[in-house]
């Protein structure tokens, strides 16, 4: 059983093709994943799509769907398509030109426009589900939590709504920045409870006060923190950190981009020793 694996959608349609994204899909599929993790703005708003596409082969019980509002992405067109697909074909021929392809596809014109706006969240979610091809999401995150923003109780308490009706499972915030700070603003505003948490796997998610030990998350980029910490501990392995991040919070599945074969299957063994051994 892999359900405490996820698999990130961030580079499909982006630094992946068509191609390679709907076999790295299918193939973690057919090694028992169940989550998915994506966003409306991945993929320049286009890897949704594909991802539902995919996903039609399994029933949908037995999926876990995870989307992110609060980044609109730009409008698409032939142009955005095509810039997409030569600046893989120019970083696959000369690799030295990544870091040019890079800062084009970060520039402003191309980027997501960053929004509280309910109206503009609610037709974001609408597209989400459209595009995914299903009736509802099991967790619905801001994209863009920021402590303090103006409009913030506004938009949990749309997300409320959207559980009350049934047409998410859960709802939560995506946090990329400092996590003690934020999870304590969180819960001083009364807006934690409930709420499940997105964030990389750093050392404070693996040492956080007695307060938080309810709080339930999604945990993404667990080679990023394990490259670190191999400098001072050359033994530790990916299971190792699975273990210890079950030890530490309640945690619904750790995310990776799997895109190699290779890589799937090392993730899959590691993940079936970790809960072999739990």
């Amino acid at each position: 059983m892999t359900s405490v694996l996820g698999f990130g959608t961030a580079s499909v349609l982006g630094r992946h093709g068509r191609r390679d994204s709907t076999r790295a899909i299918q193939a973690a599929l057919d090694l028992g994943i169940r989550h998915f993790d994506t966003a409306r703005s991945y993929g320049w708003g286009e890897a949704e799509a594909l991802l539902g596409q995919v996903l039609r082969t399994v029933p949908r019980e037995e999926l876990v769907i995870v989307s992110k509002c609060g980044l609109v992405p730009p409008r698409q067109s032939p142009l955005l398509r095509l810039a997409k697909a030569v600046g893989r074909q120019v970083v696959a021929w000369v690799p030295a030109a990544r870091s040019r392809v890079v800062r084009l596809a970060s520039s402003r014109a191309v980027q997501p426009t960053d929004t509280y706006d309910l109206e503009t969240l609610q037709r974001s979610f609408r597209d989400s589900l459209a595009k995914l091809d299903t009736p509802y999401l099991d967790v619905l995150l801001l994209h863009n939590f920021q402590v303090g923003k103006p409009g913030l109780d506004d938009v949990v308490a749309w997300m409320r709504g959207l559980k009350a009706s049934g047409e998410i499972r859960d709802y939560g915030f995506s946090v990329e920045g400092a996590l003690l700070p934020s999870l304590a603003w969180l819960a001083d505003a009364g807006l934690l409870e409930g709420a499940v948490i997105q964030t990389p796997l750093v050392d404070t998610l693996l040492h956080l006060p007695a307060r938080f030990a309810a709080v339930a998350f999604i945990v993404h980029s667990p080679f990023r923190y394990l490259e670190r910490a191999q400098e001072t501990r050359p033994a530790l392995t990916f299971a190792d950190v699975l273990d210890e991040i079950a030890d530490a919070v309640r945690c619904r599945a750790v995310v990776t981009s799997m895109f190699s074969q290779h890589h799937r299957e090392e993730n899959v063994a590691a993940a079936r020793r970790a809960l072999a051994e739990s």
